[in-house]
């Protein structure tokens, strides 16, 4: 028998349930219930990329791959925990794009492909603004990718789905810079075909994309 161990030591569940509070109070405006009553939406991928943001250590990489549930699961760090994949960077790694929201039936294979896009966007900004262990440095690129993820969450409508939320974080990005990372963003969903033409369909119906 698997021995059982208590989900209050691993971190990443406890960052995870913990972004559940943040994405459903500023989603759609203070006091709402806007995450999680549509087909596209994206709940479970908002709280994967907390977990995934504040266990970065020194010396980690985009490319390495990621799991999430590991310790719950008796896995070691590289193993895949309850994810379809890995998270990662590297393509060859994890291969997920927007069309693989589609014939998925539960909120996680939704969420992970949302992740996929956030986490690629996460790295990309440390590249151009380097990464901090210390939180508190507004300057770095997990700071600034933190805040526009934030920032791009106040900025969505009741039952997003894939397209109005990524037109949301190009909006926060325009809010806070003036536009100045709006390439770098488009670049990040088009290479998981979110790109310039992407048409979502209805935000009630995750195969029509």
């Amino acid at each position: 028998a698997v021995a059982q161990v208590s989900s209050g030591f691993d971190n990443g569940i406890i960052a995870h349930e913990y972004a559940h509070g943040i994405s459903g109070r500023l989603i759609g405006g203070p006091n709402t219930n806007c995450v999680g009553q549509n087909e596209e939406q994206m709940g479970e991928g908002w709280s994967d990329i907390f977990t995934l943001m504040l266990t970065v250590a020194p010396g980690d990489l985009g490319s390495d791959g990621r799991g999430i549930g590991n310790y719950v699961e008796g896995l070691d760090e590289d193993g895949r925990g309850i994810r379809r994949q890995l998270y990662s960077t590297d393509m060859a790694v994890n291969t997920q794009t927007f069309k693989d929201i589609k014939a998925t039936t539960a909120p996680h294979p939704l969420g992970e492909v949302w992740v996929d896009m956030l986490w690629d966007l996460h790295w990309k900004y440390i590249d151009k603004y380097g990464w901090s262990e210390d939180w508190t440095d507004t300057t770095s690129g997990n700071f600034l990718a933190g805040q526009l993820i934030i920032d791009g969450m106040k900025m969505m409508g009741c039952d997003v789905g894939f397209v109005p939320g990524r037109d949301a974080l190009l909006a926060a990005d325009m809010a806070n810079t003036n536009g100045e990372n709006q390439c770098l963003i488009w670049e990040i969903f088009a290479r998981r075909g979110l790109g310039w033409f992407a048409d979502g369909g209805s935000t009630n119906n995750r195969d029509d994309g």
